[in-house]
């Protein structure tokens, strides 16, 4: 049992994709904690676990939704899921809503993924969670609004959240965004025909994120600000836009607008502070 307490991330598969953020504890041969799954048909949905190990390598999870993920269309999801290593689970899921399928989830041995590692000759570690936003120059006054929002996150709990614009004069720019790909933990689109346009994020930063997606469980939140052919676009539209496709930012009052960035900070935190 003690191999399972601590923190897990990975993904599920099946009627539904998404990433999974779990922390287990064992009291009295119970299991119990927290799992956050980003759902990409109802959103993010987070869950009471309570469980047990049936056998030395096998353990089953009974997951019930908060009120505020019942209400949205979470339901209570039971998992079988078998330990492959002492690092690793792979089982299956089933909800009481009708969706089913697989998961993978891996233990965070020290560090879990999004945080920083010491630069050479460092003896601190650092403890901020990177948030990577990919937008297109084109938009910069979305990602500065965007950026507005997500500052108290950055504030109260050391986020760090990361755009080209950080990127020092005289520095290997294109080896500082793919170590900020590697190290992030959600992913941020800023989505518009300018940003489907771009070679560049098209050939160059695309293709890491949506691997780290698949492999790691990193988060990717499209957020449509204008229109585009985002629903044509098969490798992104498989992941839940933060808002309706077919209402960008740009047709909203400022009021809707607002709300719909405050939404998604709060998103952001309740997907990243398990991890904190």
């Amino acid at each position: 049992m003690i191999t399972i307490a601590g923190k897990w991330v990975g993904t599920i598969q099946g009627t539904n994709s998404g990433a999974v953020l779990a922390e287990f504890m064992v009291t009295n041969e119970r299991l119990s904690g927290v799992v956050h799954i980003n759902d990409p048909i109802r959103g993010v949905g987070v869950y009471a676990v309570n469980g047990e190990q049936e056998t030395p390598d096998d353990i089953r999870l009974v997951l019930t939704p908060n009120r505020q993920t019942h209400m949205i269309g979470h339901g209570i999801v039971t998992v079988l899921a078998h330990m492959v290593s002492p690092t690793q689970f792979s089982g299956d899921w089933r909800s009481s809503v009708g969706t089913n399928g697989t998961l993978s989830i891996t233990k965070v041995a020290v560090e879990p993924i999004g945080f920083e590692q010491p630069s050479q000759g460092s003896t601190v570690v650092s403890k901020r969670t990177k948030v990577f936003i990919s937008y297109s120059h084109e938009d910069i006054a979305w990602l500065e609004r965007l950026r507005v929002h997500l500052k108290p996150l950055e504030r109260d709990y050391a986020l760090d959240i990361w755009d080209d614009r950080k990127i020092q004069a005289g520095s290997k720019w294109l080896e500082e965004i793919e170590r900020a790909i590697q190290a992030a933990k959600v992913a941020l689109l800023i989505i518009s025909a300018d940003f489907l346009a771009s070679d560049f994020i098209t050939n160059s930063e695309l293709p890491p994120l949506l691997d780290a997606a698949k492999r790691n469980g990193a988060v990717i939140m499209p957020l449509i600000v204008s229109p585009s052919r985002f629903r044509s676009t098969t490798s992104l539209f498989q992941f839940q836009a933060v808002n309706d496709p077919s209402r960008p930012l740009i047709t909203m009052t400022k009021g809707e607008q607002e709300e719909i960035l405050v939404k998604l900070s709060e998103d952001i935190e309740t997907i990243l502070k398990p991890l904190l």
